[in-house]
């Protein structure tokens, strides 16, 4: 397979990841920077992590030799992203089979979201809520007083906030529930 190619993030550059039949290893400007033997691979990870420019995944290996993340996103400067979901995904569906191929790829970890991230985004959607009824009863109030929707203008900009942000932390929420998945069979909704 083809090394798979990102700038994971704007102050790093390039990194490339080569898998194959024992090793997933990380590169760094032409010098290897990362390894971990596929047969010593304890957890896969896949979660959701949105970016204001893109949506980006990440599949994090963790075995005897630390951890490597690998996101679908790749930055091209500052505020820019470039979304590699067309690639990332075969690269993450090839890691999977070689990971389950080892002798140790029954007793791996596949897991897709995260409790924290999810239980986190759940607790900010309340928020949100309460800050959207405020909003809504500080609009209400302006026009029972008279003021009509000039005095109301005030709430556009945290009204516009808020379903932005809300918008994004639905997100969070609906794709980062942890469970755990088949290696043999990404999750449809992973990279998609």
């Amino acid at each position: 397979m083809d090394d798979y190619r990102v700038r994971r993030t704007v102050f790093e550059t390039e990194s490339s990841f080569r898998l194959d039949d024992v090793v997933l290893v990380r590169g760094l400007g032409g010098a290897e920077v990362q390894r971990i033997a596929l047969a010593e691979v304890r957890k896969v990870a896949l979660s959701y992590q949105p970016l204001t420019v893109s949506d980006r995944w990440v599949c994090s290996v963790e075995g005897g030799g630390g951890r490597i993340w690998i996101p679908s996103a790749s930055f091209t400067g500052v505020g820019q992203a470039a979304d590699q979901r067309a690639s990332f995904r075969p690269f993450v569906q090839a890691l999977c089979a070689a990971v389950t191929a080892q002798p140790s790829g029954p007793n791996v970890v596949y897991v897709k979201g995260s409790n924290w991230s999810a239980y986190g985004a759940l607790a900010m959607l309340i928020v949100m809520a309460i800050l959207g009824l405020l909003l809504a009863l500080g609009v209400l109030g302006a026009l029972l007083d008279g003021g009509g929707l000039g005095g109301a203008s005030w709430a556009f900009l945290p009204i516009a906030v808020t379903l932005w942000a809300s918008r994004m932390v639905w997100r969070v929420w609906r794709r980062n529930r942890r469970h755990a998945f088949d290696p043999k069979a990404l999750p449809p909704d992973f990279a998609a």
